[in-house]
Protein backbone atom coordinates (compact mmCIF):
# COMPACT_ATOMS: atom_id res chain seq x y z
CA UNK A 1 0.00 0.00 0.00
CA UNK A 2 1.14 3.56 -0.55
CA UNK A 3 1.39 4.48 3.12
CA UNK A 4 1.11 1.96 5.93
CA UNK A 5 0.16 3.25 9.35
CA UNK A 6 1.47 1.03 12.13
CA UNK A 7 0.78 3.02 15.28
CA UNK A 8 -1.10 5.55 17.37
CA UNK A 9 -0.77 9.36 17.78
CA UNK A 10 2.39 10.64 19.43
CA UNK A 11 0.59 11.95 22.51
CA UNK A 12 -0.39 8.43 23.51
CA UNK A 13 3.18 7.22 23.09
CA UNK A 14 4.63 9.68 25.57
CA UNK A 15 2.12 8.37 28.07
CA UNK A 16 3.11 4.81 27.34
CA UNK A 17 -0.36 3.91 26.09
CA UNK A 18 0.32 3.05 22.47
CA UNK A 19 2.86 1.91 19.91
CA UNK A 20 5.33 4.25 18.21
CA UNK A 21 3.77 6.27 15.36
CA UNK A 22 5.79 4.82 12.50
CA UNK A 23 4.76 4.65 8.88
CA UNK A 24 6.37 2.82 5.99
CA UNK A 25 6.36 4.11 2.45
CA UNK A 26 8.82 2.97 -0.21
CA UNK A 27 8.53 6.17 -2.24
CA UNK A 28 9.16 8.58 0.64
CA UNK A 29 11.98 6.46 2.06
CA UNK A 30 13.58 6.41 -1.39
CA UNK A 31 13.25 10.20 -1.61
CA UNK A 32 15.03 10.67 1.72
CA UNK A 33 17.83 8.39 0.56
CA UNK A 34 18.23 10.50 -2.58
CA UNK A 35 18.43 13.64 -0.43
CA UNK A 36 20.92 12.12 1.99
CA UNK A 37 23.14 10.26 -0.48
CA UNK A 38 25.58 13.05 -1.45
CA UNK A 39 25.84 14.23 2.18
CA UNK A 40 26.66 10.73 3.43
CA UNK A 41 29.27 10.32 0.72
CA UNK A 42 30.81 13.67 1.69
CA UNK A 43 31.03 12.33 5.25
CA UNK A 44 32.64 9.15 3.87
CA UNK A 45 29.70 7.04 5.02
CA UNK A 46 28.02 4.35 2.94
CA UNK A 47 24.59 5.56 1.69
CA UNK A 48 23.53 1.93 1.25
CA UNK A 49 23.73 1.48 5.01
CA UNK A 50 21.17 4.22 5.63
CA UNK A 51 17.95 3.09 7.30
CA UNK A 52 15.08 5.61 7.04
CA UNK A 53 12.28 5.67 9.63
CA UNK A 54 9.26 7.95 9.18
CA UNK A 55 7.53 9.20 12.33
CA UNK A 56 3.91 10.27 11.99
CA UNK A 57 4.13 13.54 13.92
CA UNK A 58 3.49 17.09 12.69
CA UNK A 59 6.20 18.66 14.85
CA UNK A 60 9.63 19.50 13.43
CA UNK A 61 12.00 16.76 14.47
CA UNK A 62 14.69 14.41 13.23
CA UNK A 63 17.38 12.37 14.96
CA UNK A 64 19.76 9.46 14.48
CA UNK A 65 20.13 6.38 16.65
CA UNK A 66 21.84 3.01 16.53
CA UNK A 67 24.17 3.56 13.60
CA UNK A 68 23.02 5.05 10.30
CA UNK A 69 19.33 5.04 11.25
CA UNK A 70 17.64 8.36 10.57
CA UNK A 71 14.26 9.09 12.14
CA UNK A 72 12.41 11.99 10.56
CA UNK A 73 9.01 13.46 11.40
CA UNK A 74 6.38 13.86 8.72
CA UNK A 75 5.92 17.41 10.06
CA UNK A 76 9.40 18.33 8.87
CA UNK A 77 8.75 16.80 5.45
CA UNK A 78 5.36 18.49 5.08
CA UNK A 79 6.48 21.96 6.18
CA UNK A 80 9.62 22.24 4.06
CA UNK A 81 8.92 24.31 0.95
CA UNK A 82 11.81 22.74 -0.91
CA UNK A 83 14.31 19.93 -0.47
CA UNK A 84 17.09 22.24 0.72
CA UNK A 85 15.90 22.50 4.33
CA UNK A 86 15.48 18.77 4.74
CA UNK A 87 18.90 18.16 3.23
CA UNK A 88 20.36 20.64 5.73
CA UNK A 89 18.78 18.75 8.65
CA UNK A 90 20.01 15.43 7.26
CA UNK A 91 23.50 16.95 6.97
CA UNK A 92 23.34 18.03 10.63
CA UNK A 93 22.27 14.55 11.74
CA UNK A 94 25.04 13.04 9.63
CA UNK A 95 27.43 15.27 11.56
CA UNK A 96 26.31 13.56 14.76
CA UNK A 97 27.03 10.17 13.20
CA UNK A 98 30.48 11.12 11.93
CA UNK A 99 31.30 12.85 15.21
CA UNK A 100 30.57 9.71 17.22
CA UNK A 101 28.14 11.61 19.43
CA UNK A 102 26.06 8.48 19.94
CA UNK A 103 28.95 6.15 20.66
CA UNK A 104 27.74 5.31 24.15
CA UNK A 105 24.34 4.33 22.83
CA UNK A 106 25.25 2.70 19.57
CA UNK A 107 25.70 -0.87 20.76
CA UNK A 108 22.49 -0.88 22.76
CA UNK A 109 20.48 0.80 20.03
CA UNK A 110 21.90 -0.81 16.90
CA UNK A 111 19.70 -3.89 16.95
CA UNK A 112 16.66 -2.38 18.64
CA UNK A 113 13.47 -2.17 16.60
CA UNK A 114 12.49 1.21 15.23
CA UNK A 115 9.40 1.12 17.43
CA UNK A 116 11.58 0.60 20.51
CA UNK A 117 13.80 3.54 19.59
CA UNK A 118 10.84 5.87 19.07
CA UNK A 119 9.18 4.72 22.28
CA UNK A 120 12.37 5.42 24.21
CA UNK A 121 12.82 8.83 22.62
CA UNK A 122 9.29 9.91 23.38
CA UNK A 123 9.49 8.46 26.88
CA UNK A 124 12.69 10.41 27.49
CA UNK A 125 11.11 13.61 26.19
CA UNK A 126 8.03 13.08 28.36
CA UNK A 127 10.19 12.42 31.41
CA UNK A 128 12.25 15.54 30.76
CA UNK A 129 9.14 17.71 30.47
CA UNK A 130 7.18 16.23 33.36
CA UNK A 131 10.05 15.42 35.69
CA UNK A 132 8.52 11.97 36.02
CA UNK A 133 11.01 9.13 35.35
CA UNK A 134 8.09 6.69 35.06
CA UNK A 135 7.40 8.20 31.63
CA UNK A 136 10.77 6.95 30.46
CA UNK A 137 10.05 3.50 31.86
CA UNK A 138 6.69 3.49 30.09
CA UNK A 139 8.29 4.47 26.80
CA UNK A 140 11.32 2.19 26.98
CA UNK A 141 10.84 -1.37 25.75
CA UNK A 142 14.45 -2.44 25.25
CA UNK A 143 15.36 -3.16 28.86
CA UNK A 144 18.43 -0.94 28.67
CA UNK A 145 19.47 1.33 31.54
CA UNK A 146 19.86 4.67 29.76
CA UNK A 147 19.51 7.81 31.85
CA UNK A 148 16.81 10.25 30.79
CA UNK A 149 19.18 13.20 30.91
CA UNK A 150 21.68 11.67 28.49
CA UNK A 151 19.49 10.00 25.90
CA UNK A 152 19.92 11.80 22.59
CA UNK A 153 20.38 15.01 24.53
CA UNK A 154 23.35 16.57 22.84
CA UNK A 155 25.22 19.39 24.53
CA UNK A 156 25.81 22.69 22.82
CA UNK A 157 29.34 21.73 21.85
CA UNK A 158 28.09 18.64 20.03
CA UNK A 159 25.40 20.67 18.29
CA UNK A 160 27.97 23.19 17.15
CA UNK A 161 30.21 20.38 15.87
CA UNK A 162 27.30 18.83 13.96
CA UNK A 163 26.47 22.21 12.44
CA UNK A 164 30.08 22.73 11.34
CA UNK A 165 30.12 19.25 9.82
CA UNK A 166 26.82 19.91 8.02
CA UNK A 167 28.19 23.14 6.54
CA UNK A 168 31.28 21.27 5.40
CA UNK A 169 29.21 18.55 3.69
CA UNK A 170 26.93 21.08 2.01
CA UNK A 171 29.91 23.08 0.75
CA UNK A 172 31.64 19.94 -0.51
CA UNK A 173 28.53 18.91 -2.44
CA UNK A 174 27.84 22.40 -3.79
CA UNK A 175 24.56 22.84 -1.91
CA UNK A 176 23.18 25.86 -0.10
CA UNK A 177 22.98 26.03 3.70
CA UNK A 178 20.11 28.51 3.46
CA UNK A 179 17.56 25.78 4.14
CA UNK A 180 19.34 24.76 7.33
CA UNK A 181 19.44 28.41 8.40
CA UNK A 182 15.69 28.75 7.82
CA UNK A 183 14.95 25.61 9.86
CA UNK A 184 17.10 26.86 12.73
CA UNK A 185 15.31 30.19 12.56
CA UNK A 186 11.95 28.48 12.92
CA UNK A 187 13.24 26.48 15.85
CA UNK A 188 14.62 29.59 17.51
CA UNK A 189 11.11 31.01 17.58
CA UNK A 190 10.02 27.89 19.43
CA UNK A 191 12.38 28.73 22.30
CA UNK A 192 9.97 31.48 23.30
CA UNK A 193 7.31 28.89 24.03
CA UNK A 194 6.89 27.15 27.35
CA UNK A 195 8.49 23.72 27.78
CA UNK A 196 5.21 21.87 27.32
CA UNK A 197 4.62 23.42 23.89
CA UNK A 198 8.19 23.64 22.67
CA UNK A 199 9.17 21.46 19.75
CA UNK A 200 10.87 18.21 20.88
CA UNK A 201 13.79 18.91 18.55
CA UNK A 202 14.83 21.68 20.93
CA UNK A 203 14.91 19.35 23.90
CA UNK A 204 17.22 16.93 22.12
CA UNK A 205 19.12 19.51 20.05
CA UNK A 206 19.71 22.64 22.18
CA UNK A 207 19.77 25.79 20.07
CA UNK A 208 21.79 28.91 20.66
CA UNK A 209 22.24 32.33 19.11
CA UNK A 210 25.85 31.39 18.39
CA UNK A 211 24.81 28.35 16.34
CA UNK A 212 22.40 30.34 14.23
CA UNK A 213 24.96 33.11 13.81
CA UNK A 214 27.54 30.59 12.60
CA UNK A 215 25.21 29.26 9.92
CA UNK A 216 24.21 32.79 8.87
CA UNK A 217 27.87 33.74 8.51
CA UNK A 218 28.44 30.70 6.33
CA UNK A 219 25.44 31.60 4.16
CA UNK A 220 26.77 35.15 3.76
CA UNK A 221 30.16 33.88 2.57
CA UNK A 222 29.47 30.66 0.65
CA UNK A 223 29.46 30.78 -3.13
CA UNK A 224 26.71 28.14 -3.08
CA UNK A 225 24.22 30.02 -0.90
CA UNK A 226 22.03 31.06 -3.82
CA UNK A 227 22.16 27.66 -5.50
CA UNK A 228 18.60 26.37 -5.67
CA UNK A 229 17.53 22.75 -5.43
CA UNK A 230 17.67 20.87 -8.72
CA UNK A 231 14.48 20.36 -10.69
CA UNK A 232 14.54 16.69 -9.68
CA UNK A 233 14.80 17.45 -5.97
CA UNK A 234 12.04 20.06 -6.18
CA UNK A 235 9.84 17.61 -8.04
CA UNK A 236 10.47 14.89 -5.44
CA UNK A 237 9.71 17.33 -2.63
CA UNK A 238 6.39 18.36 -4.16
CA UNK A 239 5.48 14.72 -4.72
CA UNK A 240 6.30 13.84 -1.14
CA UNK A 241 4.35 16.78 0.27
CA UNK A 242 1.35 15.93 -1.88
CA UNK A 243 1.33 12.32 -0.80
CA UNK A 244 1.73 13.11 2.90
CA UNK A 245 -0.82 15.93 2.88
CA UNK A 246 -3.36 13.81 1.03
CA UNK A 247 -2.80 10.87 3.33
CA UNK A 248 -2.73 12.72 6.66
CA UNK A 249 -5.21 15.59 6.25
CA UNK A 250 -9.01 15.16 6.12
CA UNK A 251 -10.15 14.72 2.48
CA UNK A 252 -12.36 17.80 2.53
CA UNK A 253 -9.43 19.93 3.65
CA UNK A 254 -7.20 18.44 0.95
CA UNK A 255 -9.69 19.02 -1.87
CA UNK A 256 -10.28 22.60 -0.71
CA UNK A 257 -6.55 23.27 -0.63
CA UNK A 258 -5.73 21.58 -3.93
CA UNK A 259 -8.16 22.52 -6.70
CA UNK A 260 -9.08 20.20 -9.55
CA UNK A 261 -7.58 22.56 -12.15
CA UNK A 262 -4.18 22.56 -10.42
CA UNK A 263 -1.98 20.37 -12.61
CA UNK A 264 1.06 20.44 -10.29
CA UNK A 265 2.32 17.09 -9.04
CA UNK A 266 1.72 18.06 -5.40
CA UNK A 267 -1.94 18.90 -6.03
CA UNK A 268 -2.68 15.87 -8.17
CA UNK A 269 -0.99 13.44 -5.78
CA UNK A 270 -2.76 14.94 -2.78
CA UNK A 271 -6.13 14.75 -4.52
CA UNK A 272 -5.61 11.07 -5.37
CA UNK A 273 -5.40 10.18 -1.68
CA UNK A 274 -8.31 12.43 -0.76
CA UNK A 275 -10.50 10.93 -3.47
CA UNK A 276 -9.50 7.43 -2.41
CA UNK A 277 -10.64 8.18 1.15
CA UNK A 278 -13.99 9.36 -0.20
CA UNK A 279 -14.38 6.16 -2.25
CA UNK A 280 -14.25 8.19 -5.47
CA UNK A 281 -12.03 5.50 -6.92
CA UNK A 282 -12.57 6.11 -10.63
CA UNK A 283 -11.59 9.78 -10.25
CA UNK A 284 -8.44 8.84 -8.34
CA UNK A 285 -7.52 6.18 -10.91
CA UNK A 286 -8.07 8.67 -13.75
CA UNK A 287 -5.49 11.01 -12.20
CA UNK A 288 -3.05 8.16 -11.72
CA UNK A 289 -3.49 7.04 -15.34
CA UNK A 290 -2.48 10.53 -16.49
CA UNK A 291 0.56 10.53 -14.19
CA UNK A 292 1.57 7.07 -15.41
CA UNK A 293 1.23 8.22 -19.02
CA UNK A 294 3.62 11.08 -18.19
CA UNK A 295 6.10 8.77 -16.43
CA UNK A 296 5.40 5.19 -17.53
CA UNK A 297 8.50 3.77 -15.85
CA UNK A 298 7.84 5.22 -12.41
CA UNK A 299 7.31 2.30 -9.99
CA UNK A 300 5.70 4.46 -7.32
CA UNK A 301 2.96 5.75 -9.60
CA UNK A 302 2.17 2.12 -10.39
CA UNK A 303 2.19 1.33 -6.67
CA UNK A 304 -0.20 4.18 -5.90
CA UNK A 305 -2.65 3.10 -8.59
CA UNK A 306 -2.53 -0.43 -7.22
CA UNK A 307 -3.14 0.89 -3.72
CA UNK A 308 -6.20 2.91 -4.79
CA UNK A 309 -7.72 -0.13 -6.49
CA UNK A 310 -6.83 -2.41 -3.57
CA UNK A 311 -8.40 -0.04 -1.05
CA UNK A 312 -11.59 -0.05 -3.13
CA UNK A 313 -11.74 -3.84 -2.96
CA UNK A 314 -10.87 -4.21 -6.64
CA UNK A 315 -8.14 -6.72 -5.83
CA UNK A 316 -7.70 -8.41 -9.19
CA UNK A 317 -7.50 -5.03 -10.93
CA UNK A 318 -4.77 -3.93 -8.52
CA UNK A 319 -2.48 -6.86 -9.32
CA UNK A 320 -1.29 -5.55 -12.69
CA UNK A 321 -0.15 -2.26 -11.19
CA UNK A 322 1.42 -3.95 -8.18
CA UNK A 323 3.30 -6.43 -10.37
CA UNK A 324 4.50 -3.59 -12.60
CA UNK A 325 5.70 -1.62 -9.55
CA UNK A 326 7.79 -4.60 -8.41
CA UNK A 327 9.23 -5.04 -11.90
CA UNK A 328 10.11 -1.36 -12.38
CA UNK A 329 11.64 -1.02 -8.90
CA UNK A 330 13.73 -4.17 -9.38
CA UNK A 331 12.05 -5.79 -6.40
CA UNK A 332 11.83 -3.22 -3.61
CA UNK A 333 10.72 -5.22 -0.54
CA UNK A 334 7.80 -2.99 0.42
CA UNK A 335 6.42 -3.18 -3.10
CA UNK A 336 6.73 -6.97 -3.05
CA UNK A 337 4.82 -6.96 0.22
CA UNK A 338 1.97 -4.92 -1.30
CA UNK A 339 1.66 -7.39 -4.16
CA UNK A 340 1.75 -10.34 -1.78
CA UNK A 341 -0.98 -8.92 0.43
CA UNK A 342 -3.28 -8.42 -2.54
CA UNK A 343 -2.58 -11.93 -3.80
CA UNK A 344 -3.43 -13.44 -0.44
CA UNK A 345 -6.77 -11.68 -0.37
CA UNK A 346 -7.81 -13.73 -3.41
CA UNK A 347 -7.80 -16.85 -1.19
CA UNK A 348 -6.51 -18.91 -4.09
CA UNK A 349 -3.74 -21.56 -3.67
CA UNK A 350 -1.94 -20.47 -6.85
CA UNK A 351 -2.05 -16.83 -5.76
CA UNK A 352 -0.79 -17.89 -2.33
CA UNK A 353 2.20 -19.59 -3.95
CA UNK A 354 3.13 -16.38 -5.79
CA UNK A 355 2.62 -14.40 -2.59
CA UNK A 356 4.98 -16.69 -0.67
CA UNK A 357 7.64 -16.22 -3.35
CA UNK A 358 7.35 -12.44 -2.96
CA UNK A 359 7.34 -12.56 0.85
CA UNK A 360 10.35 -14.84 1.10
CA UNK A 361 12.32 -12.25 -0.87
CA UNK A 362 10.82 -9.45 1.25
CA UNK A 363 11.81 -11.01 4.59
CA UNK A 364 15.35 -11.63 3.39
CA UNK A 365 15.80 -7.83 3.51
CA UNK A 366 13.00 -6.57 5.81
CA UNK A 367 13.76 -9.00 8.61
CA UNK A 368 12.22 -6.88 11.37
CA UNK A 369 8.75 -6.34 9.93
CA UNK A 370 6.20 -8.42 11.90
CA UNK A 371 3.52 -7.87 9.28
CA UNK A 372 5.64 -9.47 6.56
CA UNK A 373 6.15 -12.60 8.68
CA UNK A 374 2.42 -12.76 9.46
CA UNK A 375 1.56 -12.57 5.76
CA UNK A 376 4.17 -15.22 4.99
CA UNK A 377 2.62 -17.51 7.59
CA UNK A 378 -0.79 -16.92 5.99
CA UNK A 379 0.60 -17.83 2.58
CA UNK A 380 2.18 -21.05 3.82
CA UNK A 381 -1.05 -21.90 5.61
CA UNK A 382 -3.06 -21.48 2.40
CA UNK A 383 -0.68 -24.01 0.83
CA UNK A 384 -1.17 -26.41 3.78
CA UNK A 385 2.55 -26.07 4.52
CA UNK A 386 2.19 -25.86 8.28
CA UNK A 387 5.83 -26.25 9.36
CA UNK A 388 7.03 -23.12 7.52
CA UNK A 389 3.84 -21.34 8.64
CA UNK A 390 4.68 -22.04 12.28
CA UNK A 391 8.25 -20.87 11.72
CA UNK A 392 7.05 -17.57 10.19
CA UNK A 393 4.69 -17.04 13.14
CA UNK A 394 7.62 -17.65 15.51
CA UNK A 395 9.60 -14.91 13.76
CA UNK A 396 6.64 -12.55 14.09
CA UNK A 397 6.18 -13.39 17.79
CA UNK A 398 9.90 -12.82 18.44
CA UNK A 399 9.69 -9.33 16.95
CA UNK A 400 6.60 -8.57 19.02
CA UNK A 401 8.29 -9.96 22.15
CA UNK A 402 5.42 -12.39 22.58
CA UNK A 403 7.10 -15.08 24.65
CA UNK A 404 4.12 -17.42 24.67
CA UNK A 405 3.66 -17.03 20.91
CA UNK A 406 7.35 -17.76 20.33
CA UNK A 407 7.24 -20.94 22.42
CA UNK A 408 4.02 -22.22 20.86
CA UNK A 409 5.14 -21.72 17.28
CA UNK A 410 8.77 -22.76 17.74
CA UNK A 411 7.66 -26.04 19.29
CA UNK A 412 5.31 -26.65 16.37
CA UNK A 413 7.93 -25.67 13.78
CA UNK A 414 10.58 -27.94 15.28
CA UNK A 415 8.09 -30.81 15.30
CA UNK A 416 7.06 -30.35 11.65
CA UNK A 417 10.19 -29.11 9.87
CA UNK A 418 12.92 -31.49 8.62
CA UNK A 419 15.88 -31.48 11.05
CA UNK A 420 18.87 -29.70 9.59
CA UNK A 421 16.79 -27.60 7.19
CA UNK A 422 17.43 -23.82 7.23
CA UNK A 423 14.05 -23.11 8.83
CA UNK A 424 14.57 -25.80 11.46
CA UNK A 425 17.98 -24.35 12.34
CA UNK A 426 16.58 -20.84 12.55
CA UNK A 427 13.73 -22.09 14.75
CA UNK A 428 16.34 -23.51 17.12
CA UNK A 429 18.04 -20.10 17.13
CA UNK A 430 14.72 -18.46 18.00
CA UNK A 431 14.24 -20.97 20.81
CA UNK A 432 17.62 -19.89 22.18
CA UNK A 433 16.77 -16.19 21.80
CA UNK A 434 13.48 -16.78 23.58
CA UNK A 435 15.38 -17.73 26.72
CA UNK A 436 16.73 -14.18 26.90
CA UNK A 437 13.36 -12.48 26.47
CA UNK A 438 11.63 -10.82 29.38
CA UNK A 439 8.36 -12.11 30.69
CA UNK A 440 5.30 -10.84 28.78
CA UNK A 441 3.21 -8.01 30.17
Amino acid sequence: MALALFAAPAASIAQGSGKPPLIRDAEIENTIRIYAGPVLEAAKLDPRALSVHLVLDDRLNAFVAGGERIFINTGLLRNAEDANGIIGVLAHETGHIEGGHLSKLQENMRNASAQSVIALVLGAVAAGVSGNPEALIAGATMGQSIATGSFLHYNRAMESQADQAALRYLEKTGQSARGLMDILGKLQNQELLDAGRRDPYLRTHPLSQERLATVRTHVDKSIYSNVESTNLLDYLQRRMRGKLNGYIDPPGQTLARYKADDTGIEARYARVHALEKLNRTDEAVAIMDILIAEKPNDPFFQETKGYVLWKAGRIRESLGSYRRSVELSKGLPLLRLNLAQALLELEDPNAAREAVEQLVLTTQIEKQMPRAWRLLATGYGRMDDFGPAAYALAEEALLRRDREGVKRNVDKALDLLPPGSPMHSRAMDIQFLMAGMGRPG
